[in-house]
């Protein structure tokens, strides 16, 4: 059972901004909504708000649900809480998927990345980003400097190492 975004994709954007989701992304939200019933379309929620961010943040129904509880354990009128209300629920849409495996972007997130005629899909794990294509390649140079500076001088570091039981922490028959 998928329950992991992973991989990329360009896809087309049609006219109406719909746009066709990734197969093996569609499987994703499928596993990724304890609430859905058979038969109907998991649910699928854009967030767009974040202007710091040059991409949409595209959760399965499961992974909004863990954000939903996050916020409404945070207590009530707090900066932390409004700032999540504002990016999860007033910037957030939730969308379906129809039969065919289209959605419909919401124009203000449109707008908000530039979309065009194409759209790149970014698996990120429990959650995935739809960006302008023209964006990726500032994307991926942020990431290769952070990884450099991980790295810090050493030609065979390993990212993995960085988190508890990575690669870097089994011993050689494979075991931690």
């Amino acid at each position: 059972m998928e329950r992991r975004f992973q991989g990329e994709s360009l896809n087309k954007v049609d006219g109406k901004g719909r746009i066709s989701i990734p197969v093996k992304f569609r499987r994703v939200l499928a596993n990724s909504d304890a609430k859905a019933t058979a038969g109907a379309s998991p649910r699928l929620y854009i967030a767009y708000g974040d202007k710091s961010k040059n991409y949409l943040e595209c959760l399965s129904g499961d992974a909004f649900d863990q954000i939903d509880a996050m916020i409404r354990r945070a207590p009530l009128g707090t900066p932390v809480r409004r700032a999540l209300e504002f990016l999860y629920y007033q910037k957030c849409d939730e969308t379906t998927v129809d039969d065919t495996g289209r959605l419909v972007l919401p124009q203000a997130a449109r707008d908000k990345i530039a979309l065009a005629d194409e759209a790149l899909f970014q698996g990120m794990g429990d959650k995935f980003h739809i960006l302008n294509p023209s964006d990726a390649k500032d994307a991926e140079a942020q990431i290769d400097a952070l990884i450099d500076s991980l790295a810090q001088g050493d030609e065979f570091f390993d990212p993995l190492s960085l988190v508890a039981g990575g690669v870097g922490a089994m011993d050689h028959d494979g075991g931690v």
